[in-house]
């Protein structure tokens, strides 16, 4: 009994052995390193080559300028922008994406402890830009998720400075496939700066400002494609 029990324990292991290696040998587990090494240079292929891809888009800010008053309430002023947005993102980079986004704004509304200020100039306006490492995961692929920190900087013109603001600046996104190269992009980020590198220093420095925005952007792409998306293709039969 013993015997029978140990020559069915063998080939049982045997032919679990055997269909692992033709189960690897089905999936390409057989590995062939040569094939994987460069012969130009002697490291590795790169198989995921690294490319960029572009979002643009319309984009909202509200940007904040506190001064601290004692005896009487804060002075704060507050500009309402709207405006377009530009942004350049890398792929397949190692550890991580990087992404340069720049906007332009025009600022429609200005505000002084809630009251609203009627500009002299006619022609202002904003530039800003946010760089930095870009983390993204996704949701089931229904939703792809991203989110950063980076590098903010952004030029004001108003009626009193020419308003020059460095910070850090938060953002997160989600990305919607639409079709298979359609992409909607809505994003939202936040800023904290230093607003006292400009004209405004020695006059009147403020003691904090802060920023928020909101994009809403498209992508369309050859490169990164939507392997799963709300519109199906519709394959051609001829």
């Amino acid at each position: 009994m013993k015997k029978l029990l140990l020559l069915a324990a063998v080939f049982c292991s045997l032919s679990f052995c055997l269909y692992a290696q033709t189960q690897t040998e089905n999936n390409g587990g057989t590995e062939n390193t040569e094939e994987d090494i460069n012969p130009k240079t002697g490291f590795p292929l790169i198989k995921d080559r690294p490319y960029i891809i572009f979002d643009e888009g319309v984009t909202f800010a509200t940007v904040v300028r506190l001064e601290e008053m004692s005896g009487r309430s804060n002075f704060v002023w507050q500009d309402y922008m709207i405006g377009a947005y530009f942004a350049v993102q890398s792929v397949n980079m190692k550890p991580c994406n990087s992404m340069i986004k720049i906007s332009a704004y025009y600022p429609f509304s200005h505000e002084f402890n809630d009251v609203e200020q009627i500009a002299k100039q006619t022609i202002l306006y904003a530039f800003d830009l946010f760089a930095g490492p870009i983390f993204e995961t996704n949701m089931w692929e229904y939703v792809r998720l991203k989110y950063g920190i980076g590098l903010h900087y952004m030029y004001q013109l108003s009626d009193e400075y020419h308003l020059h603001y460095l910070g850090l600046g938060l953002l997160t996104g989600t990305e919607l496939p639409v079709a298979h190269r359609w992409t909607i992009l809505v994003n939202a980020g936040f800023d904290l700066d230093y607003p006292n590198l400009g004209t405004n220093k020695n006059i009147q420095p403020f003691d904090y400002s802060w920023q928020y925005h909101v994009d809403v952007g498209i992508r369309y792409s050859r490169k990164k494609t939507n392997k799963y998306s709300y519109v199906r293709q519709v394959k051609k039969l001829f």
